[in-house]
């Protein structure tokens, strides 16, 4: 090996050109790396962003069909997830496109609804004076607003992948009694939570 002051002789020092391009490479590489990182971030956004829209959503609650849990003006949020592990289960409050009955009397397609499962697929439905009746059974419907008791619904059972939804105020609701059962293939996802615009403010 040759000894280090050999070495030291052999090496010419740089120029000061040498060293202005160094340093611009080096600064170059600094912005690019810089730039990279910015990308990245941006691009992790943009991922949760578009995860976070694909898992839930805010819906605004455009009548008072739902009163008096859901009132006109509120925020809801919706999350999607659920229903690609399970159907939907009585009590759940969905949101939803408006079935085929409902477009062909010029309703859009792209209006969506939310109303509360009623019943499910192969159950057996029907209203006695205002008394829900669901396989035989009445239900105990805390949650709704007070409505007419002479109110009375034929009996039906609900076919396979289809749901019965209704609002909870019932005096007021356009639902499955007016159009059919649901398709559950026409649910958007599931009621999570709400929040008014003024606690927003």
């Amino acid at each position: 090996m040759a000894p280090p002051r050999l070495l030291r002789g052999l090496i010419a020092p740089l120029s000061p050109c040498h060293q202005q391009l160094l340093t611009s490479a080096a600064l170059l590489h600094r912005w690019w790396l810089a730039r990279l990182r910015c990308s990245d971030g941006f691009k992790l956004f943009l991922v949760v962003l578009l995860v976070s829209a694909a898992l839930a959503e805010v819906r605004y609650v455009a009548s008072a069909s739902m009163a008096p849990t859901l009132r006109t003006g509120d925020r809801a949020v919706a999350e999607k997830v659920s229903y690609m592990f399970r159907r939907p289960s009585v009590g759940d409050i969905v949101f939803f496109r408006v079935p085929t009955a409902l477009q062909n009397c010029g309703i859009n397609k792209d209006v969506v609804f939310v109303k509360r499962v009623i019943a499910t697929p192969g159950d057996f439905i029907q209203v006695r004076q205002g008394q829900l009746i669901v396989n035989g059974v009445a239900q105990n419907e805390h949650y709704t607003a007070p409505h007419a008791s002479s109110y009375t619904m034929e009996a039906m059972r609900l076919p396979q992948g289809h749901v019965f939804a209704m609002g909870d105020n019932r005096n007021t609701s356009c639902d499955s009694r007016a159009w059919g059962p649901l398709p559950i293939s026409n649910i958007l996802g599931r009621y999570m939570m709400s929040f008014t615009r003024s606690s927003l403010q």
